[in-house]
Order: structure tokens, then sequence, then C-alpha cells
């Protein structure tokens, strides 16, 4: 077909093509925050174990934007900003063990 089958064939197909690419961008946000809601709430309600975490980027993607850290030494608390970590974004959260650690405890 010459230029009047493309142009039929967005006008026929463009629409629902960027209906499903929207809809399966919602579904993989979704999802990756429902997987940081599960490994949140298995930290928080059992203390682990910290495996299988959410990678860097599912949190991203998923609107998190920060890291809740408790100091296993000492229990301070501290605040890690994920879109600063210099880490591919295909690294588990769990991996972030450098963070999980205040100055003073890490001597």
């Amino acid at each position: 077909m010459g230029v009047m089958g493309s142009k039929s064939r967005e006008y026929m197909f463009g629409g629902t093509v960027r209906h499903l690419a929207e809809r399966a961008t919602e579904a993989r946000r979704d999802a990756d925050g429902l997987a940081c809601q599960a490994w949140n709430a298995r930290m928080l309600g059992f203390q682990g174990p910290a495996q299988p975490s959410p990678t860097l980027g599912d949190a991203l993607n998923a609107g998190y934007r920060y890291l809740e850290v408790k100091c296993l030494g000492c229990e301070t608390h501290q605040t890690v900003a994920l879109d600063i970590v210099r880490r591919p974004k295909w690294t588990p959260v769990h991996e972030l063990e450098r963070y999980m650690r205040c100055k003073d405890c890490s001597r």
C-alpha cells in the first residue's frame, strides 16, 4: 500500500497502540508500587528478610524517592534520596547496605 495505507493504519490502530502503551506503563507503575509496599511491610512488620527487594528503578518508577534506614548498631534513623544514589537502576534496594549504618557505627 502507498501513503493512503499508512494513514489508514494510523487511523485504525494509532489510538489503540497509544492507549495500550499507556495502560502498560500504568500497570508497571502499579506493580512496582505494590512490590515496594510489600517490601516495606515485611521490613516494618518482621524486620526482614531484606532479600528479595525491589530495584532502585522500581522504587523510583513507583514514586518512592527516599529510603528511610535505621542503623543496625545504634538504631538512629537516616533518610537516603534514591534519585542521587550512584548505582545502576537495576540494583536491588537491599544492596544499598552502605547507607544502613551511621558513620559512628561503621568505624
